[in-house]
This record gives structure tokens, C-alpha cells and sequence, in this order.
């Protein structure tokens, strides 16, 4: 090669279409793939920003997700309270049409009060998510991440429906104790009574027209349905209290899911700033590039044939 001379218009004009074809191989890359930005040897400010962007903004989606389990979590928690006070009001309508009904009607009351109850305590039971069930014990803890930082952590502490210790403020019934067994079945005496201990097995036993000197009075009678229905109205707003607690949380959650889904299309948004192509404009620079490469293929062509002018002069 070092034989052949060129002039140095056309060396000039090989090293454009050199050029050229460098940038059009780049600027063809950019809208094979949408970016101008492929790689650290394109752009290596540029490249490694992105990623970090990219990677935060993935982050977040996972964060995201773990958020939106939590809210399912609280949401199967949610329906079962729900149904928990459906179940308590049942059983204050039983409790009421006890009163005054004959002895069989008592009995029968008794009956359905016992399966209303012991069926609250299962569906309690059953309201696991996940395997973890924030309803049957306060040492459940519900604990969602919201982000890489160690403070950005919110925790929910758990419930215990069904432990009926005087003065948990946790479970269902807060006035009376151990108005459930460990099955779940209720223990109807420890529900039906009156402030001074007096305890009933069943309805049957609470006849609002017994004389003085039967077992129970009808003033105890009257003591006891009393009692119990106060004990049911406290257990219906002590739900209502837990149900608005859950449903507080969850509007937490909802707000942080919020903000990781738009966050992450933030920071997706500013990787795609300094990586994606204007397509447009690559367009733009092909058809431009194209002229250029014509213009340099003609100036070569042009020189060609000056030279066989002189060729065919000197043949003259």
C-alpha cells in the first residue's frame, strides 16, 4: 500500500468516510436499541449513573411488593373482624330474644349462642396469611421495609381475639376471662354473669319470673342478661377499635406502595435521561450521515476522474 500514492484531498476524504462510518454505526446502534448509552465505553459518567438509578429503582419495586403482601395481610385480618362483629351482633339478637322466652326457647337460645361463638373463635383461627395470623397472638408481629434504610421499617403488633384475660386490651372480650378453651369452644359461664360472679351454664337456669326463692332470682336473672349484653356491646366496639387500627395501617401501606411506585418510575425516568437516544434526532444524523458519505464517495469519484483525464491526454 505504501506504493500507492493519493493526494491528500483523498486521504482527507477517506478518513471522513471513515468517520462517518464510525458515527453511522453508532448513531444505527442507537436506534436498533433505543439508546445512546449502551455501555461504559460509550458514555462511562453517563453508563455507570444509570445503573445506579436502575438498580434503586428495581430495589424500590422489590420493596414494593413486600408492601402490597403486608396490605393483603391486614386486608385478611380486616375481613375477619368484619365478620367477627357480624357473629357478635348475632349473638347479642340470641342473647335478647333469651330474655322473657320460655324454658325450651332458653335452651335452644343457649344452643345457638354456644355454636355463634364457638364459630367466631374459628374463624379467627382461620384467618391466616402467609402463615402468620395477627389476630391469635400479640407476639405476631407484622414488619414491612420500606426502603434500604434501617429506620425506614414500620411494625404492627398482633392481636389476641380469644385470650380473655382481664384487662387485655388485645382481645375480644376485655371484661371477662378465659371465655375461650384452647379449641376455641366457648366457656358460656365465663361470658354469662353478672358483676358479682353469679354463673349460668345455659339460659334455661335464667327465668325473669322466677320467685325469690329459686337457685338463681329473677333479679340475678335480670343482673346476668344484663351484664352479658353490656360484656357484647363492649366486644362489639372493642372490634370496631381493632378494625380501625388495622384499616389506619393499611392506609399507611397503601401511601408508602404509593410512593415506591412512583418513585421507582422517578428513578427509572432519570437512568432513561442519560442513557435513551432521541430517535428523532438519530434519524436526523442517518439521513445527514448518508448525505456525507455520498458527498465523500463522489469527491473520491470526481478525483478518479481528473486523473484519468490526464491519462488520456498523455495517450494523446
Amino acid at each position: 500500500m505504501s506504493d500507492i500514492t493519493l493526494t491528500a484531498t483523498e486521504r482527507q476524504t477517506i478518513l471522513t468516510l471513515q468517520q462517518v462510518t464510525t458515527l453511522q454505526n453508532s448513531t444505527q446502534n442507537a436506534l436498533n436499541t433505543g439508546k445512546k448509552v449502551n455501555s461504559a465505553t460509550d458514555d462511562a459518567v453517563a453508563y455507570f449513573r444509570s445503573q445506579a438509578l436502575y438498580q434503586r429503582s428495581t430495589a424500590f419495586t422489590g420493596y414494593k411488593s413486600n408492601i402490597d403482601q403486608s396490605i393483603q395481610s391486614l386486608n385478611s385480618a380486616l375481613t375477619a373482624t368484619s365478620s367477627v362483629e357480624t357473629l357478635l351482633t348475632q349473638l347479642k339478637g340470641v342473647l335478647e330474644n333469651a330474655r322473657g322466652a320460655s324454658t325450651e326457647q332458653r335452651s335452644s337460645a343457649t344452643v345457638q349462642f354456644t355454636n355463634i361463638a364457638d364459630q367466631l373463635a374459628q374463624l379467627v383461627k382461620d384467618s391466616t396469611y402467609q402463615g402468620l395470623n395477627i389476630l391469635t397472638a400479640t407476639t405476631a408481629q407484622l414488619t414491612t421495609q420500606f426502603s434500604e434504610r434501617t429506620a425506614a421499617v414500620f411494625t404492627i403488633s398482633g392481636y389476641n381475639l380469644l385470650n380473655s384475660t382481664n384487662g387485655n386490651t388485645r382481645s375480644i372480650f376485655t371484661q371477662s376471662s378465659a371465655v375461650f378453651k384452647s379449641s376455641g369452644n366457648l366457656v358460656f359461664s365465663a361470658l354469662v354473669h353478672d358483676s358479682n360472679s353469679n354463673q349460668v351454664a345455659g339460659f334455661s337456669s335464667l327465668n325473669l319470673s322466677a320467685s325469690t326463692g329459686s337457685s338463681i332470682s329473677a333479679s340475678v336473672a335480670a343482673a346476668i342478661f344484663a351484664a352479658t349484653d353490656n360484656a357484647i356491646d363492649n366486644a362489639i366496639n372493642q372490634v370496631e377499635a381493632i378494625t380501625a387500627a388495622l384499616g389506619t395501617n393499611v392506609n399507611i401501606l397503601q401511601a408508602r406502595s404509593t410512593f415506591s411506585a412512583n418513585y421507582g418510575n422517578v428513578l427509572t425516568a432519570g437512568g432513561d435521561a442519560l442513557t435513551l437516544a432521541d430517535l428523532n434526532l438519530e434519524a436526523a444524523n442517518t439521513q445527514a450521515l448518508n448525505l456525507r458519505q455520498q458527498l465523500g464517495i463522489q469527491s473520491l469519484t470526481t478525483s478518479t476522474t481528473q486523473n484519468q483525464s490526464v491519462l488520456t491526454l498523455l495517450r494523446a
